[in-house]
């Protein structure tokens, strides 16, 4: 967003003052069919009538705690962890997805380091995305995050393992590629499920479980990213659900504070209890009632209201719609409602999103090579709205197309 008063980090476009349901208004009165949604932010849309009232209510009772507990932090904890099942017993909040992803290897290497391993080999992915900040940055795959840095976004130890999209996924290879590119000890892997920013890349059958026996192997643990997978939006609550494969810590973010800043970190009892309680705090995390009592809306909402089955049955439909008349050369993939539709450029992926925009639809751009327009509406979008997103998406590839 280009203003005098902000450093310029936003692409440009209207300025918004309202919203409502899965629709924005800007300061001119302009309508947008909102399908960033924050990115993955807003599953519940704008302005959900629980949302707002768990801040009116909370707002008035407690915001901020110190360095006690209050009771909304200590429900939401307990809702995540029943959500998330399996052996989830432990939560530490974060003030975002990227401050939890760093929280998450910083305990990765104290529990191996209780373990009497030093080492400081941590895998992630070819295109994937924790964020830009210091080691979240360093395990981000995307070099597009990291021009103008050089050795800022180095940490030593981490590297990057190419994901197959297709095939057999072979174990042996896996652990050669691993070698090749590390002598080090491994001490944990960290992927995302779906690739989301790094352009909606859905892994080939078997690599989430190459990644699970990998680490087995070798004493590593498994750290899941579902920062933007997370809660519905892939079409089960969680992406990982669809492998069968459970990691060791599972990160959340986006969703969970409906706009509002949190990040999540679930772990089993005992990665969880070998932190003493001054060994890693925030001034925002883990007692922010607030945050606390909008996640607890927010988990509510999206059980009772069955919107992963919704995104599942929403995402199918449109990704079918888009295949049967995307161009020759325009891939359209996914799951669930979060969709990415590549390009054979990126002029044309941003081409595409100006037009939507001058159709009062915002859609997001990403990949390694901003060629990757992404789709990701609120989980509750009405049928109404979802016809006119495809509707509108069918004229604009026409319309891209003959430029």
């Amino acid at each position: 967003m280009t203003h005098p008063a902000l450093v310029a980090t936003l692409l440009d476009g209207p300025v918004m003052r309202s919203g409502s349901g899965s629709w924005l208004v800007d300061i001119e009165g302009n309508r947008y069919l909102d399908c960033v949604a924050g990115p993955g932010v807003h599953l519940l849309g704008h302005g959900h009538p629980a949302v707002v009232s768990a801040i009116e209510r909370q707002a008035g009772a407690l915001v901020h705690s110190s360095f006690q507990l209050n009771e909304p932090v200590i429900a939401l904890a307990e809702e995540l962890t029943e959500l998330a099942g399996g052996s989830f017993q432990r939560v530490f909040f974060a003030n975002s997805g990227s401050e939890a992803i760093e929280t998450a290897v910083k305990l990765a290497k104290k529990f191996q380091a209780s373990r009497g391993r030093f080492g400081h080999s941590i895998a992630a992915l070819e295109n994937g995305y924790h964020g830009r900040s210091g080691i979240a940055l360093a395990l981000t795959g995307m070099n597009i995050y990291k021009t103008g840095l050089p050795g800022f976004s180095l940490y030593p130890g981490i590297v990057h393992l190419p994901v197959p999209r297709t095939g057999e996924v072979d174990l042996d290879e896996l652990g050669r590629q691993l070698d090749a590119r590390s002598q080090d000890d491994l001490l944990a892997v960290v992927a995302e499920p779906v690739l989301g920013v790094g352009g909606v890349i859905v892994p080939a059958d078997g690599f989430l479980r190459a990644l699970r026996e990998l680490c087995d192997a070798r004493g590593a643990l498994l750290i899941f990213d579902e920062i933007f997978t997370g809660l519905g939006r892939t079409g089960t609550t969680f992406a990982f659900e669809r492998s069968g494969v459970r990691p060791d810590i599972l990160v959340v973010g986006k969703p969970l504070g409906a706009g509002l800043p949190v990040g999540a970190v679930l772990t089993p009892d005992d990665l969880g209890s070998c932190w003493a309680p001054v060994d890693h705090s925030t001034t925002f995390g883990g007692n922010g009632a607030l945050v606390g009592a909008v996640g607890k809306a927010v988990l509510r909402e999206l059980t009772a209201g069955g919107l992963a089955d919704a995104s599942e049955r929403a995402g199918n439909q449109l990704m079918d719609a888009l295949r049967s008349a995307a161009p020759a050369d325009v891939e359209v993939r996914g799951q669930g409602l979060l969709i990415g539709l590549e390009w054979p450029s990126p002029d044309q992926a941003m081409a595409f999103r100006r037009q939507m925009m001058a159709r009062g639809v915002l859609v997001g751009v990403g990949g390694q090579r901003r060629s990757v327009v992404r789709l990701t509406p609120p989980l509750n979008i009405t049928s109404e709205d979802l016809k006119l997103l495809e509707s509108t998406t069918l004229s604009v590839f026409d319309e891209v197309v003959r430029r």
